[in-house]
């Protein structure tokens, strides 16, 4: 896959999905008020953001996935509402009053890992995102089974969660053989 050319295969019409979650996601964070302690989760969301863009730096030639844009809009602005407003009200609304007890602990984490796992397959039935090199539905999955728990670990012990970090990278790169060494930089 080149970069987005999957864009070519976009049905035009019906909701626009990535434009509503993005809406979505800041009515839940204002109707929740966990807006109040963005500022207690301020370093997490930076966590997640930059997470998000160093993959996209790592693969930009080498997508194994990628969201297929609302309307005509450019991919990299859908990219950018994910990044800059669907992943840090995620990070506040799962961060935010996050329970001392096991068992509600567990249940905040499946609700979310559902969360995340039903709407990247409502993406996927609908052509809203596709995948490459090996990438699918279940390293997603797999991914958000991960994710969460390092988004809890960042806030607490931010120096373990990026040495984490670091070695999950490193073996998702291998895993998928993304070639790094291939970098290059765009220049306009």
């Amino acid at each position: 896959m080149q970069q987005f050319a999957c864009c070519t295969r976009l049905r035009h019409g019906g909701i626009r999905i990535h434009i509503f979650i993005a809406a979505l996601s800041l009515f839940a964070l204002a109707r929740s008020g966990a807006w109040k302690q963005a500022s207690r989760f301020h370093a997490t969301v930076l966590y997640m953001v930059a997470g998000n863009l160093l993959y996209f730096f790592l693969t930009t030639d080498y997508l194994l996935w990628a969201f297929v844009p609302d309307l005509h809009l450019i991919p990299v602005f859908t990219e950018l509402l994910y990044t800059f407003i669907v992943f840090p009200c995620t990070v506040i609304l799962f961060l935010s009053g996050f329970p001392d007890r096991r068992k509600e602990q567990v249940w905040r984490y499946s609700k979310w890992v559902a969360l995340y796992a039903v709407m990247e397959a409502i993406y996927a039935w609908s052509g809203r995102i596709v995948y490459d090199h090996g990438w699918s539905w279940w390293c997603s999955f797999a991914f958000d089974v991960m994710m969460f728990p390092m988004l809890l670990l960042h806030s607490k012990k931010p120096g373990i969660a990026y040495v984490l970090s670091a070695f999950i990278i490193a073996a998702l790169l291998l895993m998928f053989r993304v070639p790094i060494w291939n970098i290059t930089m765009h220049s306009t």
